[in-house]
């Protein structure tokens, strides 16, 4: 009497691993799908606050206003300021507009649509600028993510 010995799992062993990798996906799914949206929203919120920091820098940095513009409806937004060596009002964008629309499910709202900042770099309010005090809100399907910002210029999130 031989007794040979055969390599490999049975049909039986094969189904029961199977179904035990489907419970465990189906528990895990919604939790990934969450964690996802939440680093998407959150990853949107943090290049509107380094578009923010570079703005009230180039200010700085050049000594002149420079603009946030924000586009709420198609998800952007980009700094322009004047960056003529004799500040004759020739404007150019400094940071490339930063477009969020490829982000399906992602919607932006904002309290402005234009923020400036002075050669110190402090929010400015003029004929076409819009109060520092802002809010920019990034939404996908449940999770969220604000950036407020003070009349002064500072963030908060």
């Amino acid at each position: 009497m031989t007794i040979t010995q055969r390599r490999g799992f049975t049909l039986l062993e094969g189904i029961i691993v199977m179904s035990i990798l489907a419970v465990l996906s189906a528990i895990g799914a919604p939790t990934l799908s969450d964690s996802l949206r939440k680093r998407t929203t959150s990853g949107a919120a943090d290049q509107f606050v380094a578009a923010h920091s570079l703005a009230r820098a180039t200010a700085v940095r050049y000594g002149r206003v420079a603009q946030l513009h924000i586009q709420a409806g198609p998800k952007k937004f980009w700094i322009e300021v004047d960056t003529s060596a004799t500040g004759n009002g020739q404007r150019a964008t400094v940071f490339y507009t930063r477009k969020l629309d490829n982000v399906t499910g992602l919607q932006m709202v904002s309290t402005r649509s234009l923020l400036c900042f002075d050669a110190r770099g402090l929010a400015r309010t003029s004929a076409t600028c819009e109060g520092g005090d802002a809010r920019v809100i990034f939404k996908m399907n449940g999770a969220a993510d604000t950036v407020n910002t003070t009349v002064l210029g500072k963030v908060l999130r």
